[in-house]
């Protein structure tokens, strides 16, 4: 039965080949350039999907630099709060964001006032990373700075908390906001 079925199929092929215009082998020769073609396109098609997904996956340098400014200020939690400080073990509010980023290598002005000033006013739009500006003694004048890290928190070395800390970007914050800077 085997035999019989492999012995149709084979006459079969055979004629259909032989009855046509080209010859067998000319008739492989187009089968094979026809797969050749396929097989390029999907390598192609392949290759397109996976630099689109290698793409869309890695971040980019702006996203790395924004991640470890977040992450080298979370490494100054608790540090204490000192007005006019200016190292690495204690800070005011713009002496912390001034050594975060410069830890990055990006310089930003010593006070507050000035880092509010050096680049574009976004109030929309604001990224983890960029700096946060408020009017905290209603003299109508930028008074502290902080650090946005997503999910409506900040990180800033605060005077009432005595440290550096996290806080919550609602409530006082959100009413003494003014307007954010992206230093990227």
């Amino acid at each position: 039965m085997k035999k019989e079925y492999i012995l149709i199929m084979l006459l079969l092929s055979s004629v259909s080949y032989s009855t046509g215009k080209i010859s067998f082998s000319e008739q492989r020769k187009i089968e094979r350039s026809k797969n050749m073609e396929k097989e390029q396109l999907d390598v192609t098609n392949n290759l397109e999907l996976n630099t689109r997904i290698i793409s869309n996956n890695k971040p980019n340098r702006e996203s790395i630099i924004r991640e470890n400014i977040i992450n080298f200020a979370k490494r100054q939690l608790g540090k204490p709060y000192y007005y006019g400080a200016s190292g690495n073990q204690r800070f005011d509010c713009s002496s912390f964001t001034q050594y975060v980023y410069h830890s990055v290598g990006i310089d930003v002005p010593r006070v507050a006032a000035e880092q509010a000033q050096f680049k574009t006013k976004l109030t929309q739009g604001i990224k983890k990373g960029d700096l946060l500006f408020f009017e905290t003694l209603g003299k109508g004048r930028i008074s502290h700075v902080g650090i946005y890290i997503g999910n409506r928190k900040f990180i800033h070395a605060s005077s009432k908390a005595g440290k550096v800390t996290v806080s919550e970007f609602s409530g006082f914050y959100a009413n003494t906001f003014k307007w954010a800077v992206s230093v990227l």
